[in-house]
């Protein structure tokens, strides 16, 4: 299994703002949408947890003979997995607010000086990009969260072939690999996004100073 650890936009502080030029209302809705994501990583630390027991239980499960504590452990793993959905759910009406809160800053663009509103319109396409990325990182979990499932139930059965479980097995890792990809393709547009906002704030002179991540 793997664990999903979405990195987030840094923050930043500005020091002077007269709250009339158009790059500083840009600036307050790019802010306010980085304090709304950042309580995503109140949703990481249980879905590391939960990945972690379910992988124990799973590894527990191939190593135990007795059928009610297979089925004991199974029932807990399923459970687990359905709560991993909930907190998956959950953070993406976050991010879904925070994009909501970007979205807000675009129509400021056209009263940008030229030079500015180019980088401005970077990274507009950039973050769209990244929610695009997170889009397909949320439906590609949320299948396998279902995949996961069907292993737990899989592995109750009394009647299970060895070829059975294997085959769900490598499906599961199959999924997981999908999301190390995405999840990795999305900490980079991160990463983008953040040296692009720092860009667009020197070239529109506004003097901020930054948080840590």
């Amino acid at each position: 299994m793997s664990v999903i650890f979405l990195s987030v936009i840094l923050g930043v502080i500005l020091t002077a703002c007269g709250g009339e030029e158009p790059a500083e209302f840009i600036y307050e809705h790019l802010e306010e949408a980085v304090q709304i994501e950042h309580s995503v990583a109140d949703k990481q630390g249980p879905l590391t947890e939960a990945e972690q027991l379910e992988h124990e239980w799973y590894e527990e499960m191939l190593a135990l003979s007795d059928e009610d504590e297979i089925q004991e452990l199974s029932q807990q793993a399923i459970e687990s997995a359905e709560e991993r959905r909930t907190l998956m759910n959950d953070e993406k009406v976050i991010i879904e607010e925070a994009y909501e809160e970007f979205q807000q800053s675009k129509e400021f663009i056209t009263e940008l000086d030229e030079e500015v509103a180019t980088h401005a319109v970077q990274l507009v396409q950039t973050m769209e990009e990244r929610y695009e990325l997170y889009e397909q990182l949320f439906n590609k979990y949320n299948e396998t969260i279902e995949l996961d499932i069907e292993l737990y139930e899989l592995i109750a059965q009394e009647d299970l072939t060895v070829e059975e479980l294997q085959e769900q097995h490598d499906l599961v890792n199959e999924a997981y690999e999908e999301i190390n990809e995405l999840n990795n393709n999305f900490n980079e547009k991160t990463v983008q996004y953040n040296e692009e906002k720092r860009e667009f704030y020197e070239v529109a002179e506004l003097n901020v100073v930054y948080e840590d991540a």
